[in-house]
């Protein structure tokens, strides 16, 4: 499709329009999508019902079902095809519009690393979530949140009206709204707690797990792991509600929705894994956690101690390491830098120390082979990544599926942006499972690292709560 562009138009349109108008399209179907930028972002995107759902099966395979039902199978590497399909429909960049101009939108589980690393296989995959799943729109809506623009979308030369397009998502958003229950703002004071929470790890038998690291720590093993608890319970609301009021008190930068036939993705992640705009890479690695204060003052207070405290510096300095050592490995000699360094970002529940890291990408690279280097990411699996990875198999029960996966896109002209699942929801069968986890220290509380695991879950459980009533 070179030589050719998007065919578009554009409308003024609030976030809050353009997240209704979705929510309200996305009833009439089974599949939709939308990622959100929450706070500090500049794009929104989305869709309904896709052209062609991409999946990654058993071995080698990539299966594509299109609108129609047509179903094939292509061999390969599914990473490597997905990345193919999609640059398959690269067409000329209009330097007037966002930064994405069509691709394929979806998620990398955690476990499409075992495609490629050798991982034992010592968990139950009890979720069966896929390894990559993704949808190609050929309709899609991307929101620019500073101009309060949005751009409709369509793919050229396929008989799409993108002025029926307009109108149906300015309808929907007109609609939607008048049915809007939750107000921006803090939290529907309701308790999440309940008695029907089950957890894939007890507190006693987590607490030996952050032992068993710190033996693994002690013979000079491993530096730092970082250990997850599955939570889950039976979700009594539509996820689409559940999402909105997760928007409403706690956005965050790498936010999503995602529908399928089979499952739903609610996620609210603060955590870049991987940005590139032509050759240039970026991550920003999250590690170092404090609960927010009730008051301004006791806020201030946690975030000097944060600062202040060993334990939380000298891990996030691990991690960025780390992922310098991942972006030595897929970019051009001497262009890695750290060019943002241990910042405090807050978030409704807690803050975080942050940093940036970029680089230029290696020439003739594939977008395939960057996203292999760097994923998942380290600030969620340890130090060094592999043997980490290792021992996160031999004592967390269950794979992970989705979460420390990745949710993103891949455009058509090569560039792509994914996060790292963190704070997520994945529903199936009516269960919401939330994980969430600890970067473990030789000086770590047992204790303490669990309580933070079980805490980290909490915005997730109050944004379910709200939902329900």
């Amino acid at each position: 499709m070179q030589g050719q562009q998007p065919v578009y138009t554009t409308a003024e349109m609030t976030k809050e329009q353009f997240f209704y108008a979705y929510k309200e399209l996305a009833h009439n179907t089974d599949r939709h999508l939308l990622l959100e930028s929450g706070r500090s972002g500049a794009l929104c995107m989305a869709g309904v019902d896709p052209l062609v759902t991409l999946q990654a099966l058993e071995g080698d395979k990539l299966q594509l079902v299109w609108r129609d039902g047509t179903e094939e199978v292509r061999e390969g590497e599914p990473l490597e095809l997905l990345n193919d399909f999609a640059r398959v429909f690269e067409m000329d960049t209009i330097p007037a519009l966002p930064d994405f101009q069509g691709g394929v939108m979806g998620f990398i589980s955690y476990d499409y690393a075992r495609r490629y690393e050798p991982i034992p296989v010592d968990t139950v995959d009890d979720l069966e979530t896929p390894d990559l799943y993704f949808y190609l729109f050929d309709r899609w809506v991307v929101l620019d949140i500073q101009t309060e623009t949005a751009y409709f979308m369509t793919l050229p030369n396929r008989d799409l009206d993108v002025e029926s397009l307009k109108s149906e998502w300015l309808a929907a958003a007109s609609e939607g709204l008048k049915k809007q229950v939750f107000l921006q703002g803090k939290a529907t004071e309701i308790s999440s707690a309940s008695d029907d929470l089950a957890v894939a790890v007890t507190g006693p038998k987590f607490e030996q797990m952050v032992r068993d690291v710190q033996s693994y720590i002690a013979s000079n093993d491993v530096v730092q792991v970082n250990l997850s608890v599955r939570q889950s319970r039976p979700l009594a609301a539509q996820p689409l509600a559940m999402y909105e009021a997760l928007r409403s008190f706690n956005p965050s930068p790498y936010m999503a929705s995602i529908g399928a036939p089979e499952f739903a993705v609610v996620s609210g992640s603060p955590e870049l894994l991987l940005k590139k705009r032509g050759d240039e890479l970026s991550t920003r690695p999250i590690g170092g956690t404090r609960p927010r204060g009730a008051t301004d003052s006791e806020d201030a207070a946690l975030k000097a101690e944060l600062l202040a405290n060993e334990k939380e510096t000298g891990e996030h300095i691990m991690l960025v390491d780390l992922e310098k050592e991942d972006f030595e490995r897929v970019c051009a000699p001497e262009t890695v830098e750290t060019d943002e360094f241990m910042v405090v970002e807050k978030y409704s529940h807690v803050m975080h120390l942050v940093s940036n890291v970029r680089g230029t990408a290696a020439a003739g690279i594939s977008n395939a082979d960057i996203i292999k280097g760097v994923f998942p990411g380290g600030s969620i699996t340890g130090s060094p990544k592999l043997r980490t990875m290792e021992i996160i198999e031999e004592l967390e029960p269950t794979r992970r599926g989705l979460y420390t996966g990745s949710i993103g896109w891949l455009g058509f002209n090569g560039d792509m942006e994914l996060n790292i699942v963190i704070r997520t929801a994945y529903i199936k069968d009516g269960v919401a499972h939330i994980q969430a986890g600890a970067g473990l220290v030789a000086d770590s509380v047992p204790e303490a690292e669990y309580i933070e695991s079980l805490n980290k879950a909490k915005a997730l459980w109050q944004a379910k709560a709200m939902a329900e009533n």
